[in-house]
């Protein structure tokens, strides 16, 4: 595994995952050593790789510092209110997408929005997150790039930097990993004996860094593998929705969550509102953004996905915001947990802070 130094706003990082899909906004989770402040937009520096992003949320605790960050100002997943157009010479998807960035606070690259492409004489842009807006005009075919700035369209494949030391390719799985000093160039795009990155994830641990990534699989390159998976797909429409996927969470509307697949490569779907069943009866949680989250789909059915499970101890989302736990009847174990109200315990429901750590009901 190669060695390397990671920054972030000038802090050193002890370890630190930063996920790059083929479209959408890339993210990651971040620890630095010490107790610092960070809000905003930051710049984190990886090897020869520099990121610019925005602090989702995290902070100090415990002599150490934990953070979530989103490629550009973090606005695409704002909501947006409805806006309606109209244009006897036709609305243009360019006019709607850079009032949507405008609105969010996000940069597309001019140059990248498609000049001639129209949506009718008139539009109505829906209520909801900005992303959503985004995935319904250029629909797998817009992200953030490292450098912060939205474009339209698809990753340019870069090089493979020299002395680059990997594994033999997963061609089933469609996956490999790398160990390299320079990684500026590891993006999604870069073709790898044959095979190319729809995802990347980059890995700083104290033992070093290391890339990994994921590509079409074997069904997408081979012409007879291609067949036998359509063939599958007739006989079984439902199978991708039978397995478990991680997703990462966008923002929260009251109860349910808006949510975007962690890696483009699985051929998931961005989800809307999706309900949370946590294996606690009576909890329910105000999670932090940015957080990964276990989505699967009841009896597979595409249309009732609902979050299963969260991040472990280990994750950078562990710790929600806030978490409220209903019961007919509440016992405390050791002694009265700070924060915990009387009129609360009598109705049977109380909150609990992060650092609230032991309750028995």
């Amino acid at each position: 595994m190669a060695t390397s130094s990671a920054t972030l706003a000038g802090n050193r990082v002890t370890s630190a995952r930063t996920y790059h899909p083929a479209w959408g906004c890339w993210h990651g989770e971040v620890s630095i050593d010490g107790e610092v402040a960070l809000s905003g937009s930051v710049e984190m520096v990886i090897a020869d790789l520099t990121l610019r992003g925005t602090v989702l949320s995290g902070g100090a605790a415990k002599g150490r510092s934990h953070f979530r960050l989103v490629g550009g100002a973090g606005g695409w997943g704002r909501t947006l209110p409805r806006r309606s157009y109209a244009n006897d010479a036709q609305v243009k998807v360019a006019t709607v997408l850079g009032d949507a960035a405008t609105a969010a606070g996000e940069t597309i690259e001019a140059s990248s929005l498609p000049s001639s492409a129209k949506v009718g004489p008139a539009w109505v842009r829906p209520e909801g997150p900005a992303a959503r807006l985004l995935e319904l005009l250029a629909p797998a075919a817009w992200y953030v790039g490292e450098d912060g700035i939205t474009r339209l369209g698809k990753r340019s494949g870069g090089v493979l930097p020299a002395g680059v030391t990997h594994g033999e390719v997963d061609r089933a799985r469609g996956t490999v990993t790398l160990a390299a000093e320079s990684i500026a160039t590891i993006l999604p795009g870069l073709v790898v004996d044959g095979l190319t990155a729809v995802d990347v994830l980059h890995e700083v641990t104290p033992k070093g860094l290391r890339s990994t990534i994921w590509g079409a699989m074997a069904g997408a390159t081979s012409r007879h593998l291609a067949a036998w998976r359509a063939l599958l797909e007739q006989l079984d429409p439902d199978r991708l929705f039978r397995g478990v996927t991680e997703y990462r969470v966008v923002t929260q509307e009251g109860e349910r969550l808006n949510l975007q697949p962690v890696r483009a490569s699985t051929g998931m779907p961005s989800l809307a509102r999706v309900v949370v069943r946590p294996g606690v009866s009576g909890a329910r949680s105000t999670v932090a953004i940015g957080s990964r989250v276990l989505v699967g789909f009841v009896d597979s059915d595409a249309a009732r996905p609902v979050v299963l499970g969260f991040e472990d101890a280990a994750g950078e989302g562990f710790t929600p915001i806030m978490t409220h736990i209903d019961a007919a009847i509440v016992r405390l174990g050791e002694g009265v947990l700070p924060g915990v109200r009387a009129g609360d315990l009598a109705g049977g429901m109380f909150a609990c802070a992060p650092t609230q750590t032991k309750v028995l009901v």
